[in-house]
């Protein structure tokens, strides 16, 4: 994800911190919500990694000023980030959370030894999440968007 975005996120966090400064935002989150192991024949598991990203950004952003964009709210900027289509040719925007799972599971993981399918279903969510706020430099109240994909692979037990 820090390769397809860089410096547009202030922070990428392995796992969800539940409470985020407000100076951490936006943020991106990576998360391995299970796996699951079968064994297999000729000593070897099949396995099945379930991950979340999540695009976290801070609700609060849309109250700032005296005018609210109806076309730049939060809500918006956080589709925008997950599945925006290239206008011109249909395609998931390389610059968004399921182009680049799209992008690296053509390019990255399914060449490497092992791997039978990056993500060969996606579930998204959006919505808005309470997050317990310490003191005023937390974000109490977050916009986001879940992307919840499987990476399939073998493991050799021997």
């Amino acid at each position: 994800m820090k390769d397809t975005f860089g410096d547009r996120f202030s922070t990428y966090y392995d796992g969800d911190p539940e409470s985020i400064p407000t100076f951490n935002l936006p943020c991106l989150i990576v998360t391995q919500a299970s796996a699951e192991i079968m064994e297999s024949a000729m000593n070897e598991d099949d396995v099945t990694d379930s991950i979340t990203v999540k695009v976290v950004l801070n609700k609060r952003d849309d109250f700032t000023g005296d005018k609210v964009d109806p076309l730049n709210l939060t809500d918006k900027r956080i589709r925008d980030l997950v599945i925006q289509r290239d206008t011109a040719t249909g395609q998931y925007d390389e610059l968004t959370v399921v182009g680049a799972i799209r992008k690296f599971g053509i390019d990255g993981l399914r060449q490497d030894e092992g791997i039978t399918a990056v993500a060969p279903s996606l579930s998204i969510e959006y919505g808005i999440n309470p997050r317990p706020a310490e003191n005023t430099t937390f974000a109490d109240i977050t916009a986001e968007g879940h992307v919840t994909f499987s990476i399939q692979y073998s493991l050799d037990t021997d």
